[in-house]
């Protein structure tokens, strides 16, 4: 075997072996475990508790619960991202409850020793008993705020699918599908045949009839503008993108996005 030859085969099994450690740590690049407990800071003391939500299989779910200052406010219940914990999105806790709206931040099960392995499946499925829990607490539809995060998007979308699940959907920096970003990063790779979790927002988001708000950034290097937009395509009337040329991931509400999710929620009364 030639020269040319030897360096084929060994770009053949180089690649072979890449594409076969990224089939077996992808769940591991999607989910950032992190074992901590977050308390909440001074300025929640007292307006924040610790709750244990049952998972679907029956580890507790650590969440930070903050109930809405009477029974007209909205109750905001927020699938956070990928990665940290409810400390690291405490100053949106803050914006919320400032505004008397309670707020429901549940842990995922790979997260604050909850000791569970990360799916698609499992953390829907962890969503629906979240709604569970938060519907024994008298919370209903109307007062419910879907919001999803990064990650949390598709999490978010899925459940609004569900009639009266909701007044309206707030999604922040979402994707289209975990398959089209993957994509986008992965370029080299058939990620099309590899990926387990897919998160298909673009196709599930036809099937929710409350009013919608998108806000994405320009600069977001994670998941880029155009994933949002082909999201706010396919969705329903009402519907809002809320674009925001100068942010970027995690730092909408920096760019006045607090400002839209109030007004969405007010479409809800409509």
């Amino acid at each position: 075997m030639g020269v040319i030859a030897n360096i084929a085969v060994a770009i053949v099994i180089g690649y072979a072996l890449l594409v076969a450690g990224l089939y077996v740590a992808q769940r591991s690049l999607m989910y950032h475990p992190d074992p901590s407990r977050p308390r909440p800071g001074p300025d929640l003391a007292g307006q924040v508790t610790i709750q244990e939500i049952p998972s679907h299989d029956g580890l507790g779910l650590f969440s930070w619960w903050a109930p809405p200052a009477d029974g007209t406010k909205p109750v905001v219940l927020y699938f956070h991202g990928n990665a940290g914990t409810q400390a690291d999105r405490e100053e949106r806790v803050a914006a919320f409850v400032a505004l008397g709206w309670g707020v429901l931040m549940p842990g995922y099960r790979y997260n604050s020793g909850a000791g569970g392995t990360p799916s698609e499946t499992a953390l829907l499925t962890d969503a629906q008993a979240v709604m569970a829990w938060l519907r024994q607490k008298g919370i209903g539809s109307g007062q419910t705020v879907l919001y999803g995060e990064s990650l949390g998007t598709g999490i978010a979308v899925t459940l609004a699918m569900q009639a009266d699940t909701a007044r309206c959907l707030i999604l922040d920096a979402p994707y289209d599908s975990i398959a089209a970003v993957a994509a986008r990063h992965y370029w080299f790779v058939p990620v099309g045949q590899l990926l387990k979790d897919r998160f298909n927002s673009v196709d599930r988001i036809s099937a929710v009839r409350i009013p919608v708000l998108i806000g994405h950034g320009d600069l977001d290097r994670v998941i880029p503008i155009a994933h949002g937009r082909r999201l706010f395509e396919a969705a329903n009337m009402p519907k809002t993108f809320a674009h925001k040329p100068s942010a970027h991931h995690t730092d909408l509400f920096d760019h006045g996005f607090l400002d839209d999710i109030i007004a969405c929620v007010g479409q809800g009364d409509a």
